[in-house]
């Protein structure tokens, strides 16, 4: 059974033909916009940076493992944000790195509403590990041979990479948020030469978030929240429901997967403040599709910096000139 699993996983990817993959899956991506948009680097006004580790459908070989850290600050001289992204995403065989640098130009848009739009370059680099494959017709010997029999079987590491642009845009007024973007929105073919002729197309991503935010009392905070992940070949759906208890405890639910088919899971989360500046968060996925008898959910792990204050001040005001020393 593990066998075809792992073997399905490469066949989903095979990359001679291969179509792209989706984006990796963070549950805590209301704590953390930035993970799937460009164009939010900045606007909280201060420092913030995150690291993420997550293990979907544990228990199941080959089952993807993710990571990313991440940091972006505001730049108030230019009227924008910056931000780094580093990203690392393993299926089976499969391993794809991402390492982006991201600049968002941030507008006021009425009295309290800012629009950003972001722009994001950087390097993508896809690797296949044929040593952890196996074939039907394959020779596999502990110590000895090693051998598919297959010539679209690399028996070694192929890698291939490229360079890739991200686009996003974000829009927040007092009491909501709402973002989309693209990832990424170009990269060419990942042309794979040393064993095989590999040819690797990553298909763009298209990602929609949104947030409201509900006063309940003068200590609790409600915020759904939703996000929606497609391309041409699916489309996923999370809906997302959290409190805020005295601006140092968090907890909430979430449900992904609106319709029986693409029914994925139900989603515990909650964090809390560490110090000053460092917070923890952490959430389980209850599996609700066809895996769940063969998986253990999905574990994530969240830790943020927020600084908490400006790094500079924004711009200066005007110069006001008193009168009574005009004439001086």
């Amino acid at each position: 059974m593990k066998r075809r699993i792992y073997l399905w996983l490469f066949l989903l990817a095979a990359p001679w033909v291969l179509q792209g993959q989706q984006l990796p899956q963070y549950s805590l991506y209301m704590l953390n916009p930035y993970a799937y948009n460009p164009a939010y680097a900045g606007v909280a006004g201060t420092l913030f940076a995150h690291g993420a580790y997550r293990q979907q459908w544990s228990g199941l070989r080959g089952a993807p493992e993710s990571q990313y850290l991440d940091a972006h600050l505001p730049l108030f001289f230019l009227r924008g944000g910056a931000g780094i992204r580093l990203e690392n995403d393993k299926i089976g065989a499969h391993r794809t790195t991402r390492a982006a640098l991201h600049y968002a130009h941030h507008l006021d848009v009425g009295r309290a509403g800012l629009l950003s739009v972001g722009v994001g370059i950087g390097y993508i680099q896809y690797a296949l590990d044929g040593g952890q494959l196996r074939t039907p017709d394959g020779i596999y010997e502990p110590g000895g041979v090693f051998t598919h029999n297959d010539p679209l079987f690399p028996e070694g590491r192929v890698v291939g990479a490229a360079p890739l642009m991200e686009v996003g845009l974000f829009f927040r007024q007092q009491y909501f948020e709402l973002g989309g973007a693209v990832q990424p929105a170009y990269v060419p073919t990942l042309a794979i030469t040393d064993q095989g002729a590999f040819r690797v197309q990553l298909v763009p991503q298209y990602v929609g978030m949104g947030s409201y935010r509900v006063q309940l009392s003068t200590q609790l905070l409600l915020m759904p929240s939703f996000l929606l992940k497609f391309d041409p070949a699916a489309t996923q759906v999370e809906i997302s429901t959290a409190f805020r208890w005295r601006e140092n405890t968090f907890a909430g639910t979430s449900f992904r997967g609106v319709t029986s088919a693409a029914r994925d899971a139900m989603v515990l989360f909650g964090g809390f403040k560490i110090t000053e500046k460092i917070s923890f968060f952490y959430s389980y996925d209850i599996p609700l599709s066809s895996l769940s008898n063969v998986q253990k959910g999905s574990h994530e792990i969240l830790l943020r910096y927020d600084l908490g204050k400006p790094l500079i001040a924004g711009r200066l005001p005007p110069i006001i000139y008193n009168p009574r020393f005009l004439g001086t």
